[in-house]
């Protein structure tokens, strides 16, 4: 997948929005909330299909290491970074941003056990 067909991904995903339920109250840095969308697991993204763990014998290929680092650079260009595992699964890849509209965001409140 070239760099431009990464970019046109994302951005499609962007411009379809994002709801109540994507918004990430409580970052672990402390910043500011911010939108995820869910986009596949690591293995429906990567180029081999594979989750490459740092210490596997198996190694990364060069294809899927390029891979990371145009979609890591496609996201820097739109203002945007991907994380995984919000969810607990590592291998759940979330696009992730700050809203324009960040003020008018209603942060739903936690339910008390």
């Amino acid at each position: 997948m070239t760099k431009k067909q990464i970019k046109q991904g994302i951005k499609e995903i962007l411009e379809e929005g994002y709801s109540q339920d994507q918004i990430v109250s409580e970052p672990e840095a402390g910043g500011d909330p911010y939108v995820a969308i869910f986009v596949g697991s690591v293995m429906s993204l990567d180029p081999c299909g594979r989750y490459h763990h740092i210490l596997s014998p198996n190694g990364v290929t060069k294809k899927c290491e390029r891979y990371w680092n145009n979609f890591e650079a496609c996201c820097n260009e739109i203002n945007c970074w991907y994380e995984c595992g919000l969810n607990g699964d590592l291998c759940d890849v979330f696009l992730c941003y700050i809203p324009e509209n960040l003020d008018e965001i209603i942060i739903p409140e936690k339910e008390e056990c």
